[in-house]
């Protein structure tokens, strides 16, 4: 199923209405008014078929492609504008990528989550996502981004070529919730989930998710 936990609850993001949500022409390069990490990070993160879509903290404020050119409205937001939050669309590459990276780094928790996006009261898309969080007040950004830029390029194929064309055609985002699942796995998880029997408990152990976010 995964290798990551899921989060025990799912966030919501308000987004401002001139977001180009549906075919977005810089999703790459609109991360370099932020950082080059954030930039390559974005771009190979497409190469495994997910995509960098913000990074919130106390060092760097808010960036990203959901936060396009800082222009945030904030809303409804969970465990969002406090210690460092980074969110990714979610695929199985980019799971295994990031799960290696965070088991070798204590400051940074990782799970598996849903993010809402609106625009005021309308909900505009749903869509599996990466969540990595870090309540340390002197957690070192820096350095682990870079470490991230270095583990994603590590999973990447050298004939990867999407950031190419999605900075020059316009990329096209499809959020299909569950599509990197299997159904049957989904559905057996979903009906031990809503079963309450304590024999199911016994057999399969406790719920798989974790709190979010992680207080240490």
């Amino acid at each position: 199923m995964t290798s990551l936990p899921y989060w025990d609850s799912n966030v919501d993001m308000q987004i401002a209405p001139w977001f180009p949500l549906g075919v977005d022409y810089e999703p790459v390069s609109v991360n370099s008014h932020h950082s080059g990490r954030l930039s390559r990070i974005a771009a190979l993160s497409m190469c495994l078929s997910s995509e960098f879509f913000c990074l919130t903290s106390l060092q760097s404020g808010y960036a990203g492609t959901l936060l396009r050119d800082s222009m945030f409205i904030p809303g409804k937001q969970r465990r969002i504008d406090f210690g460092f939050t980074m969110l990714f669309g979610y695929s199985v590459p980019m799971e295994e990528a990031v799960g290696s990276l965070i088991e070798g780094h204590g400051d940074v928790e990782g799970g598996v989550s849903f993010c809402t996006l609106w625009d005021r009261d309308i909900i505009l898309e749903s869509f599996k996502a990466i969540i990595l969080v870090s309540v340390n007040p002197f957690f070192s950004e820096d350095d682990f981004l870079d470490r991230l830029g270095v583990v994603l390029e590590k999973s990447v194929s050298s004939q990867a070529n999407m950031p190419f064309f999605a900075e020059k055609f316009g990329y096209r985002r499809f959020f299909i919730p569950y599509e990197t699942d299997n159904p049957v796995d989904l559905e057996i998880s979903r009906l031990l989930y809503e079963m309450e029997f304590e024999e199911t408990r016994k057999w399969v152990g406790p719920s798989p998710e974790v709190s979010f976010p992680p207080f240490p």
